[in-house]
């Protein structure tokens, strides 16, 4: 059976995306990591995935951000859906939304930590168009 789609996830947090890799393989999509924005970057170049799960917080408390703006500024990787997850509201206070901030974040969907997997499996199918 091939797999339903590529996902790459972007964090650096290591166990985090090791459970996130577990749970997608064990749902057959094909998953791949990488562990901050310039390294995301490239991943994306490299492996032209079908979706992008992105962390937030990395080497700056921005990098997400930066490294989506990028992304849906460029062509060729701009209808890539990308999903914002962050911890940031539970570290913070500050809570992110898409009907509130959604018009700047430049992601098509956010989603705050942690996430259970049914949520984040329906999420992601809701993003393919499936």
């Amino acid at each position: 059976m091939a797999p339903k789609a590529k996902i790459l996830i972007i964090d650096d947090d290591p166990e985090f995306v090791e459970a996130i890799m577990n749970l997608l393989t064990a749902q057959n999509y094909e998953a791949v990591s990488a562990k901050n924005s310039s390294e995301g970057r490239e991943k994306v170049r490299l492996e032209s995935p079908d979706l992008i799960l992105l962390d937030l917080m990395m080497e700056s408390h921005d990098a997400g951000f930066l490294l989506a703006k990028d992304l849906k500024a460029d062509p060729v990787y701009k209808k890539i859906p990308v999903l914002m997850l962050t911890a940031v509201g539970t570290v913070t206070g500050y809570k992110f939304s898409m009907e509130q901030d959604g018009y700047w974040m430049k992601t098509d969907d956010f989603i705050e930590k942690p996430v259970t997997p049914e949520v984040l499996l329906g999420r992601i199918e809701k993003a393919l168009g499936k």
